[in-house]
């Protein structure tokens, strides 16, 4: 959904009224400023670093130190396929808060480069009928499923319990998830020359699992926000699917679709 545009009105440093404030740190006081007043509405989209680089006359270097630290803040997430959202009007206190924008593979990618799996145990399944519908594979499928902590990797915040599902013939995947490791993806085509072509993504609420509870040892019937990704190559095998429970309140999903021209 195309978001309105925002009218374009040319500033610049000398506004701000202190010479000695370094561009940067002029800059996002002014967009901050610009987001609190309405100018950016929250949902809106901000101007891309070449417009904003115009509009305040500064260098990309700039916009690029000046908008990291709104984002920092909670307050704009930056997508390489849909460009800048604004998520709110003022910072956000609460940096437990990981927020995520989905809109393509690329931005697909990006989370799984931001995040690391940590697995703590590790069994051989088939799918029952629950696991092989929501995995899209047939009943009876041999599965390696592994229980593991999502964490970011900037700050370790725990943002999630989750299973991991691998084909097993890329079961040894599970011995590199260990420390700062490369994501799923990255392992699968290094070590099996395996491309993720297709990702299927189902999105819903639900109660924390009581194995998530006593793992991350959370509240009794806390609530979640399930997100299941399966990953297919282009046959249409499942090389792995990952089961996420988000923790209530350290996760928000932003996806932004646009109309593309015609």
């Amino acid at each position: 959904m195309q978001q309105k545009s925002v009218p374009l009105k040319k500033s610049t440093p000398r506004e701000s009224g202190n010479k000695r404030m370094p561009r940067y740190a002029w800059l996002h006081q002014t967009l901050l400023t610009d987001i609190e007043s309405g100018k950016y509405p929250v949902g809106s989209y901000l101007p891309t670093e070449e417009q904003l680089s115009t509009i305040y006359g500064v260098s990309r270097h700039t916009v690029r130190e000046a908008t990291r630290r709104l984002a920092e803040k909670g307050m704009i997430t930056r997508s390489p396929s849909t460009g800048t959202v604004v998520n709110s009007a003022t910072p956000i206190q609460n940096q437990s808060v990981y927020v995520s924008t989905f809109g393509s593979m690329d931005d697909l990618m990006l989370y799984t480069a931001q995040t690391r799996i940590e697995p703590f145990a590790h069994e051989t399944i088939l799918a029952d009928q629950d696991i092989a519908q929501q995995l899209l594979v047939p009943l009876n499928e041999k599965l390696v499923r592994l229980h593991a902590y999502r964490k970011l990797v900037k700050n370790d915040l725990l943002i999630s319990y989750s299973h991991i599902y691998l084909n097993p013939a890329f079961k040894s995947l599970k011995n590199r998830l260990k420390g700062n490791h490369p994501s799923v993806f990255e392992l699968l085509k290094t070590e099996f020359n395996q491309e993720i072509v297709k990702v299927h993504q189902e999105v819903g609420a639900c109660r924390m699992p009581s194995q998530g509870i006593q793992a991350l040892q959370l509240k009794p019937d806390c609530l979640a926000l399930r997100i299941t990704r399966v990953y297919f190559d282009k046959s249409n095998r499942l090389l792995a699917a990952s089961d996420n429970f988000y923790i209530e309140n350290n996760f928000r999903l932003i996806t932004t679709w646009q109309k593309e021209n015609e």
